[in-house]
């Protein structure tokens, strides 16, 4: 049928003027004595009682002849109305239609209602419609769907004939049932029970095929004797305690002992040995060299279909396993209690799947509210470090009121200046409000801070804006902090702030092209700005090696242009939650197995970039912000500027991040000339780097800011790489499950507990090797294990870390020469410290990864290292300003 949308009903089909048709206490139906809820409500309310059927037809049949009468004299009715106006889950409802104002419906030789619920997600039918005597109307009876919160449906005639509204489906709003976050709760529950069913069936379906294909019988023979059996002779009865009998003859086990012991299991071991049970000497049976018959009494589990044992001395070190067959013995079970197994088992993985599911509720309620008391603290603390140089009163814009505002013009490039003057916006200066140009009042003896006030912040305004300068017009000077001006946030705005289109160029990202940490924040920067309510689309290049990764869902086509002498075809997919689009020419220009290693990577590149500037203008997209990295994506700032922008493109704003210095300096250059905006991944790498030619003369709209990994994707408490999930309140117990499997795994003693150091690192002359074969001796010197996971490009390197393996190898170390991603996880968590001795870093996330698994990282203070990881012993009060926003540590 190729049903639209579900719309909300028009008030033009849906005029309330029908409520004369309503037929009262809805007596039409018959047998509607339900109940139905509230929405939000825990109470119940009985329906209307049923009047009687006929009489209610009667009626309703005037109220539409009349209506009839009404539209013939021309007054504008619905050709579509129900009774009651709105549907209640649960209820009664009949539909009508005027097939003479439906052209779908008007030569019809029967008609049809097709309907729906809750965008046609659930409960789907199909109605034949009734003829309204002496009318041109027709109606159904539909029973609403307890689920539903709306109601869809279309009208079908003869054929392939259906009647809409203009286009869309009929839709209409349902009351008293489940809101539409409640229905998709409803559906979560249905589909975790329905996993659960069927898990408990495959369970027992194999259950019962390994006791069909056991051949346990009540005994065993071996040798021409019986070698066990039950007392009884017959299969034990489950949830009954059933006599075993084993047969000591020929068997030295235990010597002569009066007593042994008898191991038992059910089901073939499916949870191990589950008891212990004293195995004595039979009386009253034969005893000659075939018979030595011992006993014990063993509970069978209501659940057993089969008895398992083994038997050993009371010192357990001799064993008899039947010639390691062990032995089994059958338990009767009937189709009735296969039934009740059944469903037994269902209730256990129902009961497992809502604890897991109640656990992942209260975990992601946890991260939210970590969430939004950082995003608050972050706040905070962003306007106590700005406080130095403009804050207000009150502290918070309140809307509605006066603003006061204070600048302190000593720590800003005005300090020169005796006059200061505030220009002053809102809403990123969107708004149709604005604070011309005003004198501000200078500071009285001993104080710092010229005044000003707003008189009014207006009622919508979500944000305030200010520049700073030394006077009005041609030749003043301005602070307008680096190009990026001073905004403060409001409080109480009735509007709200609107999501920009975020788009991302790139040629890595994690987890499925990943080479470095470029990659990472890729991904961690377009989830953290999507949660922000933003939209964010990823653009890559379509490598070889997509088709066969298993980290990329399905793949959906997009579409096609021809451009630049080839076909340019286009797909997408869902990656960590974000929508990427992936370009694939047609002339194999990325049908590799690597994301860089050609020595047209450059020419690749700048391709690739181009083509996804055209594919945005093929597809009509306009981001607001254009955001680039690295030399590999560099070209799309140029090419935006010099080619697209005055054809189609015309909205966005160029973002241009650095994420390392030491390669592509020409395009780097390039990018920072042509981008409204130039970053690089931490303040103090930004402070290292200004001097270089790459930045120039635009130094004023180059800034540093610190990369940040997703907690969501690095947490220990769902790592699936990691034995024990763990937080902060069994981070113990988790470190200490790490610790012992990263120790099997590299062949480590787990004597004495010693603390580990480790490495993760590419083992590159920029990552401190030198200091980090130090690191191993002294670690080993002072009683440490040392666990490295890396390997070197360069084969020189590679080498010398081979020797060092070699020579320092044994039960205290391991040596990982490859990239491996769940290792890495396990590394994390299971080492004490983790070292990042780099020479120079322009970020670096292995420090911050280490924090979040609980692990001390040691770092060389330079670039994002120093940023992010502070000295206990010299660096109090720079962390303190950092991290609250004050040197008062």
């Amino acid at each position: 049928m190729g049903r639209a949308r579900a719309t909300r009903a028009s008030t033009r089909w849906m005029n309330m003027a029908h409520a004369r048709a309503r037929v009262n206490g809805r007596g039409w139906w018959d047998g509607c004595a339900k109940r139905t809820r509230t929405r939000g409500s825990g109470t119940a309310r009985p329906a209307r009682a049923t009047s009687d059927a006929t009489d209610a037809r009667s009626r309703a049949e005037d109220a539409l002849r009349a209506s009839v009468e009404t539209q013939l004299d021309g007054t504008d009715h619905p050709r579509v109305f129900t009774v009651p106006a709105t549907p209640v889950a649960g209820g009664a409802l009949r539909v009508f239609a005027d097939v003479e104002r439906a052209d779908a419906l008007r030569s019809a030789s029967g008609w049809k209602l097709i309907g729906g619920y809750n965008a046609w997600r659930v409960g789907e039918f199909t109605k034949d419609m009734i003829k309204v005597k002496g009318t041109s109307w027709v109606y159904a009876d539909v029973n609403v769907d307890e689920r539903a919160f709306s109601m869809d449906f279309v009208f079908k005639g003869d054929g392939e004939a259906y009647e809409k509204d203009e286009g869309q489906d009929f839709s209409l709003t349902v009351d008293f049932g489940p809101t539409p976050e409640e229905f998709e709760e409803m559906l979560k529950v249905i589909e975790m029970e329905n996993k659960a069913r069927d898990e408990a069936n495959a369970f027992i379906d194999g259950q019962m095929a390994r006791a069909r294909e056991s051949g346990a019988g009540a005994s065993i023979e071996k040798y021409g004797r019986v070698i066990c059996k039950t007392a009884s002779g017959k299969p034990g009865v489950a949830g009954s305690t059933e006599r075993v009998m084993w047969n000591k003859a020929y068997n030295p086990i235990g010597g002569d002992t009066d007593k042994l012991v008898l191991h038992v299991g059910f089901n073939g071991w499916c949870a191990g040995v589950e008891a212990k049970f004293d195995l004595v000497r039979a009386t009253g049976e034969i005893k000659d060299e075939n018979n030595d018959w011992w006993v014990a009494d063993v509970p069978l589990r209501a659940d057993a279909y089969l008895l398992d044992f083994v038997v050993s001395d009371v010192e357990e070190s001799a064993w008899d396993n039947n010639e390691q067959a062990n032995f089994t013995l059958a338990v009767e079970t009937s189709d009735e209690e296969w039934a009740v197994l059944r469903e037994l088992k269902f209730e256990e993985i129902r009961a497992m799947a809502f604890k897991k599911e109640l656990a992942e509720k209260e975990r992601k309620e946890r991260r939210a509210k970590a969430d939004a008391e950082a995003k608050a603290k972050a706040i905070e603390v962003g306007l106590k470090q700005q406080s130095y140089i403009i804050h207000t009163e009150p502290k918070v814009p309140q809307v509605g009121k006066p603003l006061k505002v204070f600048y302190n013009k000593n720590n800003t490039n005005l300090s020169w200046t005796d006059e200061i003057y505030m220009t002053g916006g809102f809403n990123r200066w969107s708004h149709e409000a604005a604070i011309e140009p005003v004198k501000m009042t200078p500071p009285g003896a001993g104080e710092e801070f010229f005044t000003v006030t707003v008189p009014r912040v207006p009622t919508d305004a979500w944000m305030v804006d200010f520049v700073f300068s030394s006077g009005v017009g041609e030749g003043a000077q301005y602070d307008n902090k680096s190009g990026r001006d001073y905004h403060l946030p409001t409080r109480g705005s009735t509007a709200s702030k609107p999501p920009l289109h975020v788009c991302h160029i790139a040629v890595e990202m994690a987890p499925i092209a990943k080479v470095g940490g470029l990659a990472d924040v890729v991904t961690a920067i377009g989830r953290a700005i999507q949660d922000n309510g933003h939209l964010v689309e990823i653009i890559l290049p379509k490598y070889q090696f997509f088709n066969n990764s298993v980290l990329l869902g399905g793949k959906e086509y997009e579409t096609h242009f021809d451009w630049a002498g080839t076909t340019i075809r286009v797909e997408k997919c869902k990656v960590e939650g974000l929508q990427c689009f992936f370009i694939e020419p047609q002339n194999n220009m990325f049908q590799t197995d690597s994301v860089y290693g050609r020595n047209d990577d450059a020419h690749r590149f700048n391709f690739f970039c181009n083509a996804a500037l055209e594919f945005l203008v093929r597809t009509a997209r306009q981001p607001d912000i254009l955001h680039c990295h690295d030399w590999s994506s560099a070209e799309v700032a140029r090419a935006y500027w010099e080619h697209y922008h005055h054809n189609g493109l015309t909205k966005p704003k160029v973002a241009f991040t650095i994420h390392n210095m030491n390669y592509g300096q020409a395009k780097l250059g390039e990018a920072v000339h042509h981008s409204q905006v130039a970053t690089t991944v931490s303040p103090s790498y930004a402070g290292e780097v200004r001097g270089s030619p790459v930045i120039g003369n635009n130094g004023h709209k180059f800034t540093g800011v610190r990369n940040g990994i997703d907690p969501e994707i690095w947490d220990p408490e769902t790592d699936i790489f990691v034995p024990v999930k763990y937080n902060a309140d069994n981070q113990e117990e988790g470190k200490a499950a790490a610790r012992a499997e990263l120790r099997q795994r590299a062949g480590m003693t787990g004597w004495d507990d010693k603390p580990i150091v480790g490495v993760v690192s590419r083992l590159t002359a920029q990552k401190g090797v030198h200091l980090i074969k130090h690191a191993a001796h002294h670690t080993l010197s002072r009683g440490g294990q040392f666990v490295l996971l890396g390997s070197a490009p360069d084969p020189k390197i590679q080498g010398e870390f081979n020797g060092l393996a070699n020579q320092l190898g044994g039960e205290d170390t391991g040596f990982f020469f490859a990239f491996d991603e769940p290792l890495s996880h396990l590394m994390y968590a299971g080492c004490d410290v983790i070292l990042v001795p780099s020479m120079f870093e322009p970020c670096g996330l292995t420090q911050m990864i280490s924090m979040r698994y609980g692990a001390v990282p040691v770092v060389r203070a330079t670039g994002g290292l120093r940023d992010t990881v502070f000295d206990v012993d010299n660096e109090k009060e720079r962390a303190a300003w950092e991290v609250g926003g004050s040197t008062d540590w």
